[in-house]
């Protein structure tokens, strides 16, 4: 894990259970951060040194810095990053007022840096987020002043070519903008803004509304895993802080509040302040503690959703002919690609445990199927299993077939 420190002017590195691995210093301003596709390499925004650095991250050793030629300071140097286009793209402050998109591009022999792009949306620096499945668009949010600006572009040329616009966008509007995160094939964006007191989505195409996620009071962070699961965070001090949905589901399926050291004290999650393990395994968050200011990363281990599988069968078959059995795993968060099912056959529901005979491939929508050529007459029970995975339990469902003469 790495963590920006942005005031003290360092990158924390630590290892999944919050253990500090190294601290590394220098970094003047340090703010946004992005991976590179083979995650060898960290990009960093140093606002306060109007540049970005590159650390590796095997030996944890910058190895290299560039200019962005923006100027240093807090109305000046960049603040966010996201690779786009072939590109690492950007925001930045021209001045108190405006914001604007630049890009630097290391494709070539020596690196290129362009700005000076959407100068005419954003009021401040903004901030900007892309997914690796929609490598070409390139989403950027405002966040500074009272109403946010919402754009999406098309940087597949190497330029920010707009494609939607919206300010103050959502029903109820968006007013101080604290982060955004884009959905995994990059069709759809939410953003947490402090008000309204729910997370907003939007559909990349035409930013056109795209439902909400019911939390609390000022939203201030969201992260969407790998498989689509959205953990939408918020600082509100008494009420649950992490909530869990699934995409397209207001209510949140898991909470997580953060205890205070006392009755007197808060300790509440930091504005942009989670981000998801790789492998949808737990989340990780910053909170900060009122009676000492400290900040501190919490682990969040993802707990295995209740899976239920269905099977539905042909009441009867005939001997030696092919029946098909098909069914569909169902849980509160997405299967994904890459699971199966084990299919079990019981000739006699009556004795034993059966055999196993096969395994089922799981769509991505958790459907299944599976074709058996049964040799026994009677009644015939199928067992369908799945051995659950971190994110999910084991669960079971069965059938019964009457297997008749051929």
């Amino acid at each position: 894990m790495f963590l920006s420190d942005p005031f003290g002017g360092n990158v924390l590195v630590t290892d999944y259970t919050g253990q500090v691995v190294k601290q590394i210093s220098g970094e003047a301003g340090a703010w946004g951060l992005a991976l590179s596709s083979d995650s060898r390499t960290l990009y960093v925004a140093l606002r306060d040194a109007g540049a970005i650095a590159a650390i590796d991250t095997v030996t944890l050793q910058e190895t290299a810095r560039y200019d962005t030629g923006t100027g240093a300071g807090v109305y000046a140097g960049p603040t966010s990053l996201a690779l786009a286009g072939g590109k690492i793209w950007f925001g930045y402050s021209t001045d108190t007022w405006h914001g604007a998109l630049g890009s630097l591009d290391l494709s070539g022999a020596e690196p290129v840096v362009e700005r000076g792009q959407g100068l005419d949306t954003f009021r401040g620096a903004p901030r900007l987020a892309a997914a690796p499945q929609d490598p070409d668009t390139l989403v950027a949010a405002e966040s500074d002043g009272n109403y946010a600006a919402l754009a999406v572009y098309d940087v597949s040329s190497g330029q920010a070519d707009a494609q939607a616009k919206r300010v103050n966008p959502g029903p109820d509007g968006c007013a101080s903008l604290q982060d955004l995160a884009l959905a995994p094939d990059g069709g759809r964006v939410v953003v947490a803004c402090a008000s309204p007191y729910y997370h907003q989505a939007f559909r990349t195409a035409d930013l056109s509304d795209d439902g909400r996620y019911t939390t609390s009071h000022y939203p201030n962070a969201v992260a969407i895993s790998p498989d689509g699961t959205i953990a939408a965070g918020v600082d509100g001090a008494h009420s649950p802080d992490v909530h869990l949905f699934t995409p397209g589901d207001s209510a949140a399926f898991k909470t997580w509040d953060f205890p205070a050291s006392s009755p007197y004290t808060t300790n509440t999650l930091q504005s942009a302040g989670l981000a998801w393990a790789p492998d949808d395994s737990r989340v990780f968050a910053v909170t900060k503690d009122s009676s000492s200011s400290s900040l501190t990363l919490q682990v969040l281990d993802h707990p295995q959703v209740a899976t239920t599988v269905t099977v539905q069968e042909p009441a009867s078959s005939p001997r030696n002919h092919e029946l098909t059995l098909t069914g569909k795993l169902e849980a509160a968060v997405g299967f994904g690609a890459g699971n199966t099912v084990d299919i079990w056959r019981l000739d006699d529901p009556l004795a034993g445990e059966g055999t196993l005979i096969g395994s089922a491939t799981v769509a991505a929508d958790g459907t299944f199927r599976y074709t058996d050529r049964p040799k026994a007459k009677g009644d015939v029970q199928y067992t369908v299993q799945y051995a659950g995975d971190a994110r999910h339990a084991s669960a079971y469902g069965s059938a019964v077939v009457n297997i008749t003469s051929d």
